[in-house]
């Protein structure tokens, strides 16, 4: 019996297998490992990198999101984005609502609706700007709906679809949501009906560009550029208020409406991007190639050996090299003290001379932090680079 042939789940168009995947351990998104023998494919039309949405892709999504544990690592404190040149930490939700203050004009009283609002990190950080908005959180199920309503400004944990929500709201926010999301460009369409005549959709995405170890993810069905991103909204039928690349690193941060609050149709017709399939083939052909090197450089190393991060490129290093990691080193102050994968999470502080640290960070942040941090007396390990682009940067003052 022939398998039932997969469609590019944003467009229609065919898609077509990316080679090599299959062998690397994949992680959720929750950092925890998984397994390999994922699927990684991109779409011959559009061009947006992607996981096949098949029956055995939403049944591992589901057994994942079954268990999920949001920020394990810091006892459920989100994760905090770092300066890569001095080391400063800022909550990631609070860069966001800064994000929002600077770069988008909201009224000062409304509703929000965060979808995947997890234990409330986003909706905690926004109320603390925004004390006039009435806000609902909806996620799959209601294992934290006792934090989330205890947020200043939250009137509801909605566990359910979004449908079945019976008001509009000024502000919707998506954090980390689409890219798990099946037919995205259809689920953004449907929003129209739950958005106030020109309201606001807040999406952030992980930017595939910047972004090499986002495509282990084996519960993110979708892997974004900026490109592919405004394909997408394009044909959801939103306009873009504004879309940031990096401005929180490795991600991608949009506000999204529909003009004049007129609702659209959903494009039926995928347009031809073939510069996108380019483009993106080489790009993850790219993180592959420079993922397989990071494991290589650590499975050649001798003695006790250390990871720099806890995030999904430190879980999926630890979990492929097995045994040969003694620790990880971190400078999240929720994080350092703790332990992942059974292993304890130290402080850059405590590397002793000699120490061996095996840094999986996309190429430029990597470069940065062992620059940053090359007054300690231990061995960073990282590939060798030899983007122009990276060099460029990296001989510039400022670094």
């Amino acid at each position: 019996m022939q398998n039932k042939p997969v469609f590019c789940h944003v467009c229609g168009g065919g898609i077509h297998n990316i080679d090599k995947f299959s062998s690397l351990i994949q992680v959720t998104s929750d950092c925890q490992p998984w397994k390999k023998d994922g699927n990684l494919a991109i779409c011959q039309v559009c061009g947006t990198v992607q996981k096949p949405v098949t029956e055995a892709w939403l049944e591992e999504a589901n057994a994942i999101y079954g268990g999920y544990e949001i920020y394990s690592q810091s006892g459920g404190v989100e994760q905090s984005t770092f300066d890569q040149l001095t080391g400063t930490a800022q909550s990631r939700s609070e860069k966001l609502v800064e994000w929002l203050v600077n770069k988008v004009n909201l009224p000062d009283k409304g509703k929000l609706l965060d979808i995947g609002c997890g234990n409330g990190a986003f909706l905690r950080a926004f109320s603390s700007v925004y004390p006039n908005y009435a806000m609902t959180g909806l996620e799959l199920n209601s294992r934290n709906r006792a934090v989330v309503e205890a947020i200043p400004g939250v009137e509801l944990l909605h566990v359910g679809s979004v449908e079945t929500l019976p008001h509009q709201f000024h502000i919707i926010s998506l954090i980390h949501a689409l890219e798990h999301i099946p037919d995205p460009a259809r689920f953004l369409h449907n929003l129209q009906d739950k958005i106030v005549p020109n309201g606001v959709i807040l999406l952030q995405v992980p930017n595939l560009k910047t972004s090499p170890f986002d495509i282990l993810i084996a519960d993110h069905c979708s892997h974004f550029t900026g490109s592919t991103l405004l394909g997408l909204l394009k044909r959801s039928s939103f306009s873009i208020i504004r879309l940031d690349e990096d401005y929180i690193p490795k991600e991608l941060t949009a506000a999204i409406g529909v003009g004049n609050g007129v609702k659209s149709p959903l494009m039926s017709k995928p347009e031809q991007h073939g510069e996108n399939y380019t483009q993106n083939t080489d790009i993850t052909q790219s993180h592959i190639d420079y993922i397989q090197d990071l494991l290589s450089l650590g499975e050649s190393v001798t003695g006790s050996v250390g990871i720099f991060g806890t995030s999904i490129g430190g879980t999926w290093l630890a979990q492929s090299l097995n045994d040969r990691i003694s620790f990880f080193v971190d400078e999240d102050p929720d994080r350092i003290g703790r332990r992942h994968l059974n292993k304890p999470i130290v402080s850059t502080h405590l590397l002793k001379n000699g120490d061996k640290i095996l840094v999986p960070l996309p190429p430029l942040i990597a470069h940065r932090v062992v620059q940053r941090l090359s007054h300690l007396d231990c061995e960073f390990i990282l590939p060798a680079h030899k983007s122009n682009e990276l060099q460029v940067v990296l001989n510039r003052s400022e670094i």
